[in-house]
């Protein structure tokens, strides 16, 4: 459930999710696999009108299952219709504030560089088990509140220029009730992504890339914190002023959960989110870590202001505490 783009560098590097996007009444993913060298990937499969989302990859690479509750600040994006969520959800995400949801813009942006329809959407939050209709609460996205008003869906204002810009917000309809966000870093500070740190990445993805297997609960995996100059040789494009990047061989965040959180759990037992998943080169490949838009990048905040969508950003960011 991550959007596969082809990008420049050595490797073939994918973003990991699906985009869903509406049009006609037809819910869009993003479709593609690790193609050999020389195959094209990364082009757009539109699935028929009225059928779920779909996406085809690797899960969390090395993890294992979550039990119930322990993540209730997840968000799992669906797109709107019949059948179990399971079969609807393309892409991960976390509660930051009880109306707001942080993802990946690549989850959540249409093939016209514009945000998706979000009557289309709906958003879980407190689910493990995608499938179990007792667990959670399900909310749909802000409709725009009049003339000149962005919407629900905000993506950051430089993300269809450059790609390392991979954040959005999806503000709800109502709040949600009774489940504690996950808190940001404050801008500026690098005190959680040094690297050789353990964080943990969560999220739903294919549990075998050719059975096409998807889970129905919520995994985990446990992951280092990779330097900036390590990154900058995998992955040429990797711009270390918005980026960080996390996983050794064998451990990774894959396919499927895009927009989702990487994060550290601090003092008093508090989840800070360091990192949104975004892309990588495979998955839990080595010398291949995944690649994260950095929660506590000072750029990604101060370029906000650049767009009326990223203003409306800025304003509820402004308000989290820290």
């Amino acid at each position: 459930m991550r959007l596969f783009s082809a990008r420049s560098g050595s490797g073939r590097v994918f973003a990991r999710g699906a985009a869903a996007t509406a049009a006609a009444g037809a819910a869009f993913a993003l479709i593609a696999t690790a193609a050999p060298a020389g195959a094209v990937a990364g082009e757009p499969k539109p699935a028929a009108p009225g059928s779920p989302a779909q996406s085809v990859g690797k899960p969390i690479i090395g993890g294992g299952d979550v039990a119930n509750d322990t993540y209730p600040f997840m968000a799992a994006l669906a797109s709107r219709g019949q059948g179990s969520l399971k079969d609807r959800q393309f892409c991960g995400g976390s509660l930051i504030d009880r109306q707001t949801i942080l993802t990946a813009a690549h989850c959540v942006i249409g093939e016209n560089g514009k945000p998706v329809d979000s009557k289309k959407m709906q958003i879980a939050v407190g689910r493990t088990v995608l499938s179990d209709s007792d667990q959670g609460q399900i909310r749909n996205v802000m409709p725009k509140q009049g003339k000149g008003d962005p919407g629900g869906i905000l993506i950051h204002p430089r993300y269809v220029k450059d790609s390392a810009y991979d954040f959005a917000l999806v503000v709800l309809e109502k709040p949600v009730k009774g489940i504690a966000p996950i808190k940001l870093p404050t801008p500026g500070t690098d005190a959680l992504i040094r690297p050789g740190a353990k964080a943990t990445v969560t999220g739903w993805g294919n549990t075998d890339v050719d059975m096409e297997q998807f889970p129905d609960r919520m995994r985990q995996v446990n992951v280092p914190i990779v330097s900036h100059d390590e990154c900058k040789l995998s992955y040429p494009e990797y711009n270390r002023k918005v980026n960080v990047c996390a996983g050794i061989e064998g451990k990774d965040s894959c396919q499927g959960d895009s927009g989702g959180p990487l994060f550290r759990t601090a003092g008093r037992g508090i989840r800070y989110q360091i990192g949104v998943v975004s892309y990588g080169d495979g998955c839990g490949g080595q010398g291949a870590p995944g690649v994260y838009t950095s929660t506590s990048s000072k750029k990604l905040f101060d370029t906000l202001y650049e767009t009326p969508s990223g203003k409306k950003m800025k304003k509820i960011l402004g308000g989290l505490s820290h």
